[in-house]
This record gives structure tokens, C-alpha cells and sequence, in this order.
């Protein structure tokens, strides 16, 4: 921030950043700067955290020669358009008649500290102090009054990110705290900081006329609003916002030029107000776009009140006293702007939380989908398992049956037998069954059979005629219950294929545990004894190879020289994962 300079007695009362009141131009005696706030709007949603880079450009990864380059360049061009800031009131007007509504590089320079790691805030405050030390120096401020300034803005911008920053890291926070953050922190405590640093200083050094109180006041307003105009418009532009309205273009420029229209036609035309549309065009903004429109509809606003001021034509705005218009505007485009902005985050949280109750509805619904197939997985493998276990357990209950049948009369004692074991065969099958359907139970705890009960199957069988060798080879690793029953049911339904399909065939199991793997081979010889029933196509191939894939395992049927073959590769352990 810069002040007004006087080559004389007057020097001390333009010192000040921003002024209230008009004051003419001497000569050549005088070079005046004056800063003083018009208010546009608020809301830097989302600061970084001190350890982030919001800035692309400033991201690093294209070399260390390259980055430090752009580091460089960007201190540079941060002094010259802070000192270019200073100097706007020199831009509308060689003469300015009235003081500047705000101070822009108050907002730039919290700006590109709230964007940036706290490990690159030392640059920008030196080029900043750099640059407030050419413009005071080349406007007649003495060394001691140009090293007060520089304290004065540059602690100013330094405090108020760090406590938004500090803030921000330790606490979630919505739109809504977040404004209130930038609002305490940005506009309030950082420039009254400096505030008091600038006016101590200007009375200290400057021959001011004025008191200290008054000073820090009119430098206080002329940085808070400076931080309103500038800072709002750039970080909502670093600002993610994937919920909140979009405008065109098109519609931007509309609401921007009008927005301008009502503040400027006033004072170039005829001295009939209508600052009064301005709280329309910024309701409008905030409702179309939010906090980010709002923002760049309220710096055309800000900018043009500044002009009408500088130009001595803020009575055609506000009040016939032009000592009494500059703060009436300030404090009418800070209402304004403060209101509008507040109106944009209402509306943001509005479609936010429209945008939450869509996405809970949607995944409600995906979750109600999943539960429905979840159901008819469930039903396909209730009927796989009661395939596998009552299927099995009725075909070689007929097979006993069968043989039974044919003893009855030549050898009763052997029918008795087959007889046996048609009940233990189906009371194993009822057990099997019951565990299965427990399985439905999630506080159910299952007793399916594994490969420590193939066995048992395998005396099953061959009580029913089927010559039947098993061989384990291995140590086995990471078996899980789901694996094992798997690899007992595809040795169940092999065997009983082969028994419906291949009577009196000599059947050879192998199980072979690797490292990573479950191999299973089943292979039946050729035979003569001719089937008890035509062969139809079932659900046991299918369920096998259903088995196996869920669990991410090969699987592999068919005839082979000998006779048929079922071969399976199924992960264990890390490899299952």
C-alpha cells in the first residue's frame, strides 16, 4: 500500500493511503496518492494448506534451472504489477480530484500467499517490500517513512494468511466458515495490523495534520476493501467448486457491463443516481453463478466506483457532499458486495446439498441393484450346493438302490448292507445340506466338507462299484474354507459323473498342492458296462466350472485317449488375492 506525498506542509495528510475527502491538486508542489476501499465482494472458498501450491504454474517438475526461473519471473512480475497498483489513480487521471475508493495491492499480496507453500512467502514479500520502497521513495517519502511502510504491508498481508491459513488447516470447513475466515482474518485483523504500523509511521515521519486514529481508519478501510476487490476474484478462481452453477461467457460479460453501466452513467451523463440497480445486478449474479460470478461482477463494480470518485464525480452517485460520498459508496459496495456474496453461498450449499441427496438417492439405488443380484448370486449358489449335495448323494443312493434290488433275493446279507448305506449316505447328505444352507445365515458358522473328507468320499464310491485310487501330493498353503470345499465338491462331481456315465471305468484322482496353486486331476478309464440311463446334458460340468471360476482358477473337461478327464488349476494363498 502506498500513501500520498506532499512536497510541503500538506505532504502528511495524503500520506495516508486512502482519502475521504477531496483535495486539490497543487502545481507542481504536490504528488498525491490516495487509496481508500470501495467494497466488491468476498469469499475466498478454499485456501490451500500451507504445504500446497494452488498456482499450476508454480507446480515445479519442468528442471530446477527452469523452475527457479519461473519462480523468479513471477516475484518480478508480483513487484511490478503490486507498484502498478499503487499507482492507479494515476492511471484514470493526471489530476485526480478525490482520493481512490481501494488499494489493490492489498488483495494481490494475501492472494499469492494464501496460494502458495509458506516456504516460497519470503520471495513475494521481498519483492514486495521492493516494490513499496521504489514507489514511496520515487514520491518523495523519506527512507524512515518508506522502511515504515514496507513493515506496514508487508506484515499486514503476512499475518492475515497466516492466521487464514492456521485456520483452515485445523478445521473442515464449509463455505460458509470459510467466508467468515476470510472475512475476520483477510479484511479485519491483517489490515488493521497494518493499519496501526502505517499510521504510527506516517506520524512519526510526516508532518501530518491529521490524527493518528483518523490515519489507521482511512488506511484500514482502504486495504480491507482493497483485499475485497482483488483477492475475492483470484482465489475463487483457485477455488474447486464441482457443485455450484455455471455461467456463459456470454452471460458474464452482460451482467459485467451492466453492472459497470449503472455505476458509471450517472456520472458521465446526468447527476440523476442509480447505484440503487446495483444490488439487483449482484442478487442476479450470485443466483446464476455464486460466489465466483458475484466476485467478477463486483471488481467491474469496484472499479468503476473508483473512477467515479477519482474524478471528483461521486456526487452524482451518492450525496451533494463529496467528503461524505466517498465513504457512503464504500460502505454501500461493501454491503452490497458482502450481502451478494453471502446470497452466492447460500445458493452454492443449496445445490451442494441437492447435488449430496441426488448422489445418496443414486448410490441407494446402486446399493439396492447390488442387493438383488446379491440375492440371485445367493439363489444360484444355494442351487449348485444343493446340486452338488443332494444330486450326488440321490445318484449314488440309486446306484445302491439298484444293486440292492438285484441282490434282494440271492444275497440278502449284501442288500442289507447296500441298504445301510443308502441311510448313511442320505443322513451325510441331510448334514452337507444343513451346513450349506447355513451359509445363508451370516452368523452362521459352516461345516461344508473338504479335502480332509475325500476319504471318506472316496469309500463311498467305491461301496457302489467304482474303482477309484486317490493320490495328495504336497504340503498344502493357504487352503481357505471357500477352496476347499470347492476342490472336495469338484472331486464329488467328477466321480459321480463317472458312476452315472462310466460304470465299472477305474477312475484315478490326483491332488497336488504347489506353492501358489491347487491342481486337481480326475481321469476315468474306458468301459463296456453300458449306462443305466442316456447320458443328458446337467448342471455338473457347468457347476464345476462355475466353482473354479469365482475363484479365479482354470478349468478344463473333455475326452482324452484313455477315456474323460476334468482338470483343474485353482490360486491359493498371495496368489488367490
Amino acid at each position: 500500500m502506498v500513501r500520498s506525498r506532499e512536497v510541503g506542509a500538506e505532504v502528511g495528510a495524503e500520506a495516508i493511503r486512502g482519502v475521504a475527502r477531496v483535495m486539490p491538486w497543487g502545481a507542481a508542489t504536490r504528488g498525491r496518492r490516495t487509496r481508500v476501499t470501495t467494497a466488491p465482494e468476498i469469499a475466498p472458498m478454499t485456501s490451500p494448506t500451507t504445504g500446497e501450491c494452488r498456482l499450476p504454474f508454480l507446480n515445479g517438475g519442468h528442471g530446477t534451472a527452469v523452475d527457479r526461473l519461473i519462480l523468479a519471473a513471477t516475484a518480478v512480475g508480483l513487484a511490478v504489477l503490486y507498484a502498478l497498483g499503487a499507482l492507479l489513480p494515476f492511471s484514470y487521471l493526471a489530476s485526480p480530484a478525490a482520493g481512490a475508493a481501494f488499494f489493490p495491492p492489498a488483495g494481490l499480496t494475501l492472494s499469492i500467499l494464501v496460494l502458495t507453500p509458506r516456504s516460497r512467502w519470503p520471495l513475494w514479500l521481498a519483492a514486495v517490500a521492493v516494490a513499496e520502497s521504489f514507489v514511496d521513495l520515487t514520491h518523495g517519502q523519506s527512507v524512515a517513512a518508506a522502511l515504515g511502510f514496507v513493515l506496514a504491508n508487508t506484515v499486514e498481508p503476512l499475518v492475515g494468511a497466516s492466521l487464514m491459513c492456521w485456520y483452515r488447516g485445523r478445521h473442515q470447513l464449509s463455505l460458509r466458515p470459510q467466508l467468515l475466515n476470510f472475512v475476520l482474518c483477510g479484511l479485519v485483523i491483517g489490515p488493521a495490523i497494518g493499519a496501526a504500523i502505517g499510521a504510527t509511521t506516517a506520524t512519526m515521519f510526516g508532518d501530518i495534520p491529521v490524527s493518528w486514529s483518523s490515519i489507521a481508519g482511512k488506511w484500514w478501510l482502504g486495504d480491507a476493501l482493497g483485499v475485497l476487490v482483488v483477492a475475492t476474484p483470484i482465489l475463487e478462481w483457485a477455488r474447486r467448486r464441482p457443485h455450484e452453477p455455471k455461467v456463459s461467457r456470454m452471460e458474464l460479460a452482460i451482467l459485467m457491463i451492466v453492472a459497470t453501466g449503472v455505476t458509471l452513467v450517472p456520472g458521465l451523463l446526468w447527476h440523476h443516481p442509480m447505484i440503487y440497480l446495483v444490488p439487483l445486478v449482484l442478487t442476479w449474479a450470485a443466483l446464476r453463478g455464486g460466489p465466483r460470478t458475484v466476485a467478477q461482477v463486483g471488481v467491474a463494480v469496484a472499479f468503476a466506483a473508483d473512477w467515479v470518485v477519482i474524478t471528483g464525480r461521486a456526487d452524482a452517485v451518492m450525496l451533494p457532499e463529496a467528503s461524505e460520498n466517498l465513504v457512503m459508496i464504500q460502505v454501500f459496495l461493501a454491503i452490497c458486495l458482502l450481502g451478494a456474496l453471502m446470497l452466492g453461498v447460500e445458493v452454492v450449499e443449496r445445490q451442494r446439498s441437492e447435488y449430496l441427496a441426488r448422489r445418496a438417492e443414486a448410490e441407494r439405488a446402486e446399493a439396492e441393484l447390488r442387493s438383488v443380484e446379491q440375492a440371485a448370486e445367493e439363489r444360484r449358489r444355494i442351487g449348485r450346493e444343493t446340486h452338488d449335495i443332494v444330486g450326488n448323494a440321490l445318484n449314488v443312493m440309486l446306484l445302491h438302490a439298484g444293486a440292492a434290488r438285484r441282490l434282494v433275493d440271492d444275497d440278502p446279507e449284501g442288500a442289507r448292507r447296500l441298504l445301510e448305506s443308502i441311510e448313511t449316505i442320505g443322513r451325510a447328505a441331510f448334514v452337507d445340506l444343513d451346513a450349506a444352507l447355513r451359509l445363508t445365515d451370516r452368523n452362521g458358522t459352516s461345516t461344508e466338507p473338504g479335502l480332509n473328507n475325500a476319504h471318506y468320499l472316496i469309500d463311498v464310491m467305491r461301496r457302489v462299484g467304482v474303482d477309484v485310487e486317490l493320490t495328495m501330493s504336497g504340503e498344502p498353503r493357504g487352503i481357505t474354507a471357500e477352496l476347499d470345499s470347492a476342490c472336495y465338491r469338484i472331486i464329488q462331481e467328477a466321480l459321480t459323473n463317472v458312476a452315472k456315465h462310466a460304470p465299472g471305468a477305474a477312475v484315478r484322482v490326483d491332488v497336488r498342492f504347489e506353492e501358489c496353486a491347487v491342481e486337481i486331476s480326475v481321469v476315468n478309464g474306458c468301459t463296456s458296462v453300458v449306462a443305466p440311463a442316456p447320458v443328458r446334458p446337467g448342471r455338473g460340468l457347468a457347476g464345476m466350472r462355475e466353482r473354479v471360476t469365482r475363484l479365479g482358477g482354470t478349468f478344463d473337461a473333455g475326452p482324452v485317449e484313455s477315456g474323460f478327464a476334468v482338470r483343474t488349476t485353482i490360486p491359493a494363498g498371495e496368489a488367490a488375492l
